[in-house]
């Protein structure tokens, strides 16, 4: 898997990053007999796909860990080919909800999520309208501004807000727009899965084949000559065309340097797509809690969020997970942005002192380990996935444009299936056809 830089003459393709996105372009690439080198600027592969082996001595997926659209997900099906090798299984949803120290039935906080689901896809339903700007959409506003007070003023709203918002899209519904899945997604299957030895694992194991410049950072892409030319702290790749599939964050912060400048609306698109912010506070826990309080594997766990909670400040529970002893207390959307900001610490702590207050004070007795992530600030990627700003769904459409017959855009924030693994792969697949059929 790993390599080092091409000091060789001009290759076909260079692709810059090696999450799914890249890692999928360079085995289509091999696939098609063409020269490709593929760099990296961690010192891994996987991206935000990535499973470690080291912090709890068993896989635990540091990024993606859900198998969205379970039915119609090809790495799924490659997967579950895999048998004798992974583990792969559509969950089953069991839902545990507490109300302060109180556990109560989960059917308000479920007619709640039922409710908004009812009242979006209601919106979803409506004819695209667009504005006078010929670019813009009607309904391409706040979704937090489109729901009825009444279903606002709901006491389970915010733990709602909090699962549909924070800790799906990654953004809080003042920050999240239903235009941007109306314009720019495809349901391809149904539910959603988990694999036991990490989708990290399951990925690599997927694009095993290629090689991989690890360590390598492009500074600079210059396409005012003949191809391009990356200017990397290894030092100088030439290449045909390149494939850019960093994170959509490190585009808008310029941190790749493009000379001569790109089109106008391609910096626009940079802005516009911004990244959400969703991190896993995972804790390792002895079998006896599990045990005392009868909970299952792989369930869902919900602690009220108050009303008056905005951003709401709370977390999605998975635990149990794969029937080991880790448990994953998920934040997203603004408070994981503070959350961040505090430290690792205080994230581990807010997931403590919650369970605390749920489940007792001597719930420390069941406390062995905590981790959390911090995908914010990590410097590679600068969040977690994307979402459309308000206002500017359209622009997932300019972000996948090529640039000059030679710089071409991936990622999960150009695929129609943003925000996944498999839509990331997708897109890696999609842009190397677009490429040579350009060829031809």
């Amino acid at each position: 898997m790993k390599t080092k830089l091409s000091k060789s003459s001009e290759i076909d393709v260079v692709v810059i990053g090696a999450g799914a996105a890249g890692l999928s372009a360079s085995s289509e690439l091999i696939k098609k007999g063409r020269s490709v080198l593929c760099v990296e600027a961690m010192n891994r592969i996987g991206g935000r796909c990535f499973t470690n082996h080291d912090i709890f001595g068993s896989p635990f997926d540091v990024g993606a860990h859900w198998l969205h659209n379970y039915s119609g997900n090809h790495i799924v099906q490659y997967g579950l080919r895999k048998n004798k090798k992974f583990t792969i299984y559509k969950i089953k949803e069991d839902i545990l909800v507490y109300d302060g120290k109180k556990k109560v039935s989960p059917k308000h906080l479920v007619e709640t999520i039922n409710n908004i689901k009812e009242f979006k896809e209601k919106l979803l339903e409506r004819n695209i309208v667009l504005n006078k700007d010929k670019k813009s959409y009607r309904d391409d506003v706040p979704f937090i501004n489109q729901i009825p007070k009444k279903l606002k003023d709901n006491k389970w709203f915010q733990t709602a807000h909090l699962t549909l918002g924070a800790c799906l899209a990654g953004v809080d519904f003042d920050k999240y727009t239903i235009i941007d899945e109306k314009l720019n997604y495809e349901h391809l299957g149904e539910n959603d899965g988990f694999v036991k030895e990490g989708y990290g694992t399951l990925l690599a194991d997927l694009r095993k084949e290629v090689q991989v410049s690890l360590n390598t950072e492009v500074r600079e892409i210059k396409w005012n000559g003949k191809g391009v030319v990356l200017e990397t702290n290894q030092g100088t790749i030439k290449a045909k065309y390149c494939i850019v599939t960093v994170s959509i964050e490190i585009l808008r912060l310029g941190k790749i340097k493009f000379i001569p400048s790109l089109p106008i609306e391609k910096y626009e698109a940079f802005d516009g797509i911004t990244l959400g912010t969703y991190n896993h506070i995972t804790l390792k826990l002895k079998k006896k809690f599990y045990e005392n309080f009868e909970i299952q594997p792989d369930t869902y766990f919900f602690s009220k969020v108050e009303k008056n909670s905005i951003p709401p400040k709370g977390f999605f529970g998975s635990l149990r997970l794969h029937k080991s002893n880790l448990s994953y207390f998920d934040v997203g959307g603004q408070f994981a942005k503070d959350l961040e900001e505090e430290g690792h610490d205080a994230s581990v702590d807010f997931v403590l002192n919650s369970l605390r207050s749920i489940f007792g004070s001597n719930f420390d007795q069941y406390f062995i380990k905590a981790h959390a992530t911090s995908w914010g600030k990590n410097k590679y990627t600068m969040g977690s996935y994307s979402s459309a700003r308000p206002g500017k769904s359209h622009l997932r459409n300019v972000l996948k444009l090529p640039v000059g017959d030679r710089i071409y855009f991936a990622g999960e924030a150009t695929s129609t299936n943003y925000g996944t693994v498999h839509g990331a792969d997708t897109s890696g697949k999609e842009v190397v056809n677009e490429l040579l059929s350009a060829l031809i």
